[in-house]
């Protein structure tokens, strides 16, 4: 009767969500203001599956209180491993934060698993734990991992691993990305947000056709603790969206409704974007895009410049384009644009955008579209802040190596009056 692995999400100002895989079963979450974990609440009784997971919602919390918590299984407290997070502040209400961004970890990783089915596909890069150490130390809301957590490929057959892509392959998948103690630590002690990409969600360059589809969305759905999945449960896409304070995050599945060479967000997800953005009445809008938004390549938004052209239509038609970032991975680069002259201004949309990569996969190059600069490397990451006065809001996109920053872009929003993007990329030289 004991924890295998616990992670964090889904904060809100009053909840949080745990996801737990346990020896027996059923589970029950302990939270406590007190590292000590001195009189902890509990949820209520929460039964397992068969591979002894659940996902617990943990609710009637304060605003803006750090937690800690522990997993009870079937009536005895592991308290081995105590996990934490940070809730919101008031929704709604201005607030200052910053949330950590990226991902690309497990191809040719300088750091390889130290277990699982295929451990030169998987990363216990040190970088996991100098997010996590940032995070606690400076307060982050959340880390925002925006895909390729690992590079197992499933439906391949490679890697040593079958090609049938099973659910039972997708459950030891995240069994091995949680056997990292880095990532592992990082994933229970700091609130994170999800999306895939290719690598973790079917093979190298997969859509809709990949032969996993259904396994991953409905495994998912076990392993990750997640915010709400507008498209419902099992066989769907996972896109979604959260709001800290008064600014609006959206998570795009860019992956499983993808029809190469047509659509890759799919239509579904397009409809749900355009109501979510037509109906918040959130003030600024940072928007977790798993694939680069500039750039030639067929597998980024290159491939796509009529959706693309609805999409900053839909921007424009909601009033965000001067009041946004947006924060990508994929590319194995750090790369800063400001919306103007390097990603060619209007024609893109005119607001400034941020690559933050690689975790820990083998460094690339990338279009020179970025006109903040771009700087291939492993241990990358991004962050964004969000300084609300009350009556206006900056965003700030900022690229790290390590705990070096590389350059930033930001926007400006105040109140109901649209402030253009700010001025071209400053960078910081190492």
């Amino acid at each position: 009767m004991s924890m295998i692995w616990m992670s964090a999400g889904a904060v809100t100002d009053t909840s949080a969500r745990c996801a737990v895989r346990v020896t027996t079963g059923p589970v029950r979450i302990a939270v406590s203001t007190s590292p000590a974990m001195t009189s902890p609440a509990y949820t209520a009784s929460t039964p397992v599956t068969a591979t002894g997971t659940a996902v617990v919602d943990v609710t009637g919390l304060t605003a803006d209180t750090r937690y800690y918590w522990q997993v009870e299984d079937n009536g005895v407290i592991d308290a081995s491993v105590t996990g934490q997070f940070l809730t919101d502040p008031p929704l709604g209400q201005p607030a200052s934060f910053t949330v950590g961004v990226g991902g690309d970890a497990g191809l040719t990783p300088m750091y390889p698993g130290v277990t699982g089915s295929a451990p030169s596909r998987l990363s216990n890069h040190p970088v996991h734990d100098t997010i996590r150490t940032r995070a606690l130390a400076e307060g982050w809301r959340r880390f925002c991992h925006i895909g390729d957590i690992c590079y197992y490929d499933l439906g391949s057959g490679n890697h040593g691993l079958s090609a049938a892509a099973t659910a039972t392959q997708y459950r030891t998948m995240w069994d091995d990305i949680y056997g990292q103690p880095n990532q592992a630590a990082l994933y229970r002690e700091v609130p994170w947000v999800y999306v895939w990409d290719d690598h973790d969600y079917g093979p190298n360059n997969s859509d809709s056709t990949a032969p996993g589809r259904a396994n991953a969305r409905t495994v998912y759905r076990e392993r990750v603790p997640s915010y709400p999945l507008p498209a419902g449960a099992g066989d769907n896409p996972i896109y979604h969206s959260f709001e800290i304070g008064r600014v609006l995050f959206v998570a795009s599945d860019s992956r499983s409704d993808r029809v190469a060479g047509s659509t890759l967000l799919g239509a579904p997800q397009l409809a749900w974007l355009d109501t979510l953005l037509g109906s918040s009445t959130a003030a600024a809008l940072v928007w977790l895009m798993p694939n680069p938004w500039l750039g030639p390549s067929s597998d980024t938004w290159g491939g796509y410049p009529d959706e693309q052209a609805d999409i900053i239509a839909m921007l424009d038609g909601h009033g965000w384009l001067n009041r946004m970032v947006m924060v990508s991975a994929d590319k194995h680069v750090n790369a800063i644009d400001s919306g103007r002259a390097g990603s060619g201004g209007e024609a893109y949309g005119g607001f400034p955008n941020m690559v933050c990569a690689s975790l820990d996969a083998t460094p690339g190059s990338y279009t020179t579209q970025y006109d903040g600069g771009m700087w291939p490397a492993r241990g990358q990451y991004g962050t964004v802040t969000v300084h609300d006065t009350g009556t206006a809001i900056t965003l700030t996109a900022t690229a790290w190596r390590g705990t070096k920053p590389l350059g930033w872009t930001y926007a400006v929003t105040g109140g109901t009056t649209r402030v253009p993007a700010g001025p071209a990329s400053h960078v910081l030289a190492l």
